[in-house]
């Protein structure tokens, strides 16, 4: 899955607040790095007399310099502490925690048309890892600019009339705990009965669930009795699939690693069969659950994974192949490994077909309101795993890319 230019905007590295913010204001921290005292970074006890003393003296220093509440061009002016993640240099194949930075900036004013936000939850995707290289399929960050993620968030502070303080809001919040952002990059999240925000990344996440209900459905058409294979089953769009294709009347049959993933695509999710991939032939055990073939695979995986599905599409004709990533290849864009296998579209009248998910954002009304019917009705759910704190966005990163994690894996700020 291409994000793709769902905003355009939304693609831009660092928040204003961070392109104009002065060195001087940040400070700057190398993951896994000692601090001068020797200490490791964030270490608490390295910096409590500190921070008891800050404490005490915070409100007359505000004063001093001239922080507390007051008047700039009419609107109210206070600063504000953010901690974002930026990249620090270009991971060459696997990134590492040494190619990401973590700084302190102030954000001294919320200019017109802009949202303060509070961060409160960031979905970690896959195409995140894409945008740290020049041969990303997203446009590629800028050395020093934050690490671009969506998120979900609460507003703080505004100076657009369409946002009052308190407000949900879901956007490019990027590797931050405040996000200073212009309002049109926004999206609010409206109050619905039986739906809480957290949803907005998670199963009505642009990233997640509106990704695999657009890929099943608006591209590979799925339909009741399709015999549906899902890679990166046990992953945020792998889970939404099985669910979606199951409340549509397939049979689904997901692939993950291990046994413990295996029995939570069954167990869980509903899944009708898993195939373990660390278990031995993926082909061989897809041919024994699905001997007459499979009607749509939905990939995110590609590489040998995707040559195993190729091998086993129905003889009959009519097949679909859904290709909505290729985790199994961020770590090298330039040299990418393709399929073997596709003379098997040919040889039995399938098609491949990749998509963008920001391209069918004309059915996204009817794709939230099937969703979270199915979430009110108990029918769909997507587990957390949950990184905290912002600091550890570079861990959690690294974490997506290793398969440590079930579920919709996200950082809490």
């Amino acid at each position: 899955m291409f994000v793709g230019s769902w905003s355009q905007a939304d693609f831009r590295g660092r928040s204003a607040a961070g392109a104009q913010t002065s060195a001087a204001q940040r400070r700057t921290i190398v993951p896994g790095a000692p601090n001068t005292k020797g200490h490791p970074q964030g270490w608490p006890f390295a910096r409590s007399g500190l921070l008891l003393s800050l404490s005490l003296v915070a409100p007359l220093w505000r004063w001093s310099l001239g922080t507390c509440p007051i008047c700039i061009s009419g609107r109210r002016a206070i600063s504000y502490n953010n901690r974002r993640v930026f990249i620090r240099t270009r991971p060459d194949g696997a990134p590492v925690l040494t190619d990401f930075g973590i700084e302190d900036e102030t954000i001294a004013d919320v200019a017109s048309g802009q949202v303060l936000v509070k961060v409160d939850t960031l979905s970690m995707d896959a195409w995140i890892r894409t945008t740290l290289n020049d041969a990303g399929m997203h446009e590629t960050g800028d050395l020093g600019s934050t690490i671009r993620a969506f998120g979900i968030g609460q507003v703080i502070a505004s100076s657009d009339a369409g946002y009052a303080e308190g407000d949900w809001t879901y956007g490019m919040l990027s590797a931050q705990t405040l996000a200073l952002i212009p309002s049109s990059q926004l999206t609010k999240v409206e109050p619905e009965p039986g739906v809480s925000p957290q949803e907005y990344i998670g199963l009505l996440g642009i990233t997640t669930g509106l990704t695999a209900w657009v890929g099943l459905i608006a591209v590979g058409e799925v339909q009741a009795g399709d015999v549906v294979l899902v890679s990166g089953a046990a992953g945020a769009v792998g889970s939404c699939v099985v669910q979606f294709a199951k409340a549509r009347g397939a049979h689904v049959i997901g692939i993950a690693g291990g046994a413990a993933k295996c029995a939570y695509l069954v167990d869980q999710l509903g899944a009708d069969a898993a195939i373990d991939y660390k278990a031995g032939d993926v082909g061989a055990q897809l041919g024994a659950l699905a001997p007459d073939g499979i009607d749509l695979f939905f990939d995110n995986v590609g590489g040998s994974i995707l040559d195993a599905a190729l091998d086993n599409l129905r003889p009959s004709g009519g097949a679909r192949v859904v290709i909505c990533g290729a985790i199994s290849q961020y770590q090298h864009l330039d040299d990418v490994a393709g399929p073997k296998l596709y003379l098997r579209l040919a040889e039995r009248n399938a098609s491949m077909r990749g998509f963008v998910v920001s391209h069918h954002a004309a059915r996204f009304t009817e794709a939230k309101k099937e969703i979270s019917a199915l979430i009110r009705d108990g029918k769909a759910r997507l587990p957390e795993y949950v990184v905290s704190p912002i600091d550890k966005f570079p861990d959690a990163l690294l974490m997506l890319f290793s398969g440590q994690h079930t579920g919709n894996l996200v950082v809490k700020p």
